[in-house]
Formats: structure tokens, C-alpha cells, sequence
């Protein structure tokens, strides 16, 4: 099942949190929010910016150090950055797709 920008920035948000891309491998979550979403979070996440782009990224899950683990590099590739950039993620809820 295709996931739409459209209706993702439609929906409300339960929570935010920044990040900030230091040009490295993972991306660091707000521990906060990790520990306030711990069971609603999955490791797998679909990222959609205000373009419509949509991007694949992997949580670990991990409330002590919680961290994107998988595909934050990607990001830093396709947007361009360079250097330090703070980047605000609105979460939100979705229902699990069936397997």
C-alpha cells in the first residue's frame, strides 16, 4: 500500500521533536519523545516532506539512545546539507497495514 503525502500532512500530530543532522551516519530522536511514543513506535518509518518526497528510515527503538539507524544518510544526500541543520519531525499515527 502507497503512502500519500497528502493525506500524511493531513493528519494530526501526536507529538514533536527535532533532530539535528550532524553529517553523520544516524540520526539522533528526541529521547523524550521516544520514551513518550515507545509503544507506538515501529522501526520502520515513512518520512514525507511539504514536496511530497517520501522517505524510507529505520528507528532502533532503543529509549536509552534512541536513534534513526537506517537511511538518515540518504537524507543528508538528497537534501544537500551540509554541516549542522535542525530538522522538526511531527509524528503521527497510523494504523499497522495488514501483513
Amino acid at each position: 500500500m502507497a503512502v500519500i503525502p497528502e493525506e500524511i500532512v493531513k493528519l494530526s500530530g501526536k507529538g514533536l521533536f527535532t533532530t539535528v543532522n550532524i553529517r553523520a551516519e544516524n540520526g539522533h530522536v528526541d529521547r523524550a519523545f521516544a520514551i513518550e511514543f515507545e509503544n507506538e513506535l515501529e522501526e520502520e518509518w515513512t518520512l514525507s516532506d511539504s514536496q511530497g518526497n517520501i522517505h524510507i528510515v529505520y528507528y532502533n527503538k532503543d529509549i536509552l539512545c534512541p536513534q534513526i539507524v537506517y537511511g538518515w544518510s540518504r537524507l543528508s544526500d538528497f537534501y544537500g546539507f551540509k554541516g549542522d541543520h535542525n530538522i522538526l519531525f511531527r509524528g503521527q499515527a497510523f494504523p499497522r497495514l495488514p501483513s
